[in-house]
């Protein structure tokens, strides 16, 4: 597991490499059949606050508990590790369910296998925001027509989330445009005019806030209260070849989000895994984790998502989630 060393940049670094699949399984026991020696897996992550169950797992032992020895690995986001997963470099990886979408709807056979956070279930909450300049003129909804986004990459839930928001306020946003900018570069673009907004996330969305920018509105939660957001995917090809290892991981990881309830250790665990100052820990909003899958919920976002204009048509649910039964 990557600690403290990096760069606070890396905070942002999405999703590394991960070792080649590991060979088909000859049958489909249960854990009491594992073998002695762990095997080795890779899982793509982002050292982000939202994975900080996942450390926790690793920490505890859970996932050894399953016979599996993971390595979590520093990466670039769930759509470039994509190819990776297919390929059967990778095995498990930290996404978002949009990008996922895209993937099934570009007939690239990968699957969500579980769900890690969702988006704010109340207004005051979320780890997203909108920030603009203080004296940008923008002082509500209605005055984002026509602007500028500072997104981290197009056509993505950031997209989906701002357009339905718009459409919901009744503002036009057939004249507004996105730009794909890093998060930590996002506030100097917004303090510069190279942007008129940035669709920023914690811990930048703090940094922002501190350094003069005003948080406007959260659009995650405004286009859908809990909307499902972060997840794991893996190959479909290496979920049906690997269901032992499959179920032993998911088994693990299960057990790791239970912790999320205690929010002091999910706070000492992001303060011990990513370069997030404790002191922004402290103030700053906290992932909604959930691991259960809100079908009803993921169906909302597909319909939202094909009314953005980033899917062609909603997603088949069957195929695009993973049945560990």
């Amino acid at each position: 597991m990557r600690r403290k060393g990096t760069a606070l940049l890396g905070v942002l670094l999405v999703l590394g490499t991960f070792v080649a699949a590991c060979g088909g399984d000859d049958d489909d026991s249960d854990k009491s059949d594992k073998t002695e020696e762990l095997t080795t897996i890779k899982v793509g992550i982002i050292p982000i606050a939202a994975l900080a169950p996942m450390y926790y797992g690793v920490e505890q032992k859970y996932f050894a508990d399953e016979g599996l020895d993971v390595k979590l690995e520093i990466g670039q986001g769930g759509a470039a590790m994509t190819p990776s997963v297919v390929s059967g470099d990778l095995q498990f990886a930290f996404g978002n369910y949009i990008s996922l979408m895209l993937a099934r709807q570009n007939n690239v056979p990968v699957q969500v296998v579980s769900n890690i956070a969702n988006g704010a279930d109340s207004p005051d909450g979320g780890t997203d925001g909108l920030l603009v300049r203080a004296n940008s003129g923008i002082s509500s909804v209605k005055d984002l027509a026509g602007k500028t986004f500072a997104v981290p990459g197009l056509h993505g839930i950031e997209e989906v989330a701002i357009r339905t928001t718009l459409k919901k306020n009744g503002v036009d946003d057939s004249g507004i445009h996105f730009t794909e900018v890093p998060f930590p570069d996002m506030n100097a673009a917004v303090k510069s005019g190279q942007v008129d907004v940035a669709e920023q996330v914690e811990p930048f969305l703090t940094f922002g806030e501190q350094d003069g920018l005003v948080r406007l509105v959260n659009p995650i939660y405004e286009a859908e209260p809990s909307m499902p957001l972060g997840i794991v995917f893996a190959s479909e090809d290496w979920l049906k070849d690997n269901p032992k290892i499959a179920k032993a991981f998911y088994r693990a990881l299960q057990r790791s989000m239970e912790a999320t309830s205690d929010k002091d250790l999910m706070r000492k665990e992001i303060v011990a895994n990513t370069e997030i100052p404790a002191d922004v820990v402290d103030k700053m909003a906290l992932d909604n984790w959930q691991a259960t899958i809100d079908r009803k919920a993921l169906a909302t976002v597909g319909q939202l998502a094909t009314e953005a204009g980033v899917l062609d048509k909603e997603p088949n649910l069957d195929e695009l989630i993973w049945d560990p039964n």
